[in-house]
């Protein structure tokens, strides 16, 4: 069994025309585990840790919505340990996740 630690979201651009996104951040079987009003070219803290095996799914998207409407994409965690990060982009917007497993 491995851990994973959500860490930071970095936002370097956002798509809201006022200059900020309302975000949330999706893990499999776990739901939303951090959201927020988020500003171009600043980092947030997100310090979630989970218990996984073999891999787990964490997905950005636009809060109050729901599948493939708004969401800025899913992606796949494996269990293999170290310091990684995560991008995330779709119409305009870009997000780095950055997440450790042990």
């Amino acid at each position: 069994m491995a851990k994973l630690y959500l860490e930071k979201l970095a936002c370097v651009t956002t798509e809201g025309w006022g200059g900020f996104d309302e975000q949330r951040l999706v893990v499999q079987d776990r739901g939303t585990v951090w959201n927020g009003t988020v500003l171009g070219d600043r980092m947030y803290t997100v310090k979630y840790d989970c218990d996984f095996t073999g891999t787990i799914a964490v997905s950005l998207g636009e809060s109050g919505t729901s599948g493939a409407g708004g969401g800025l994409g899913e992606q796949w965690i494996t269990d293999t340990p170290g310091e990684r990060s995560l991008r995330f982009r779709a119409d305009g917007a870009e997000y780095r996740l950055l997440y450790a497993v042990e």
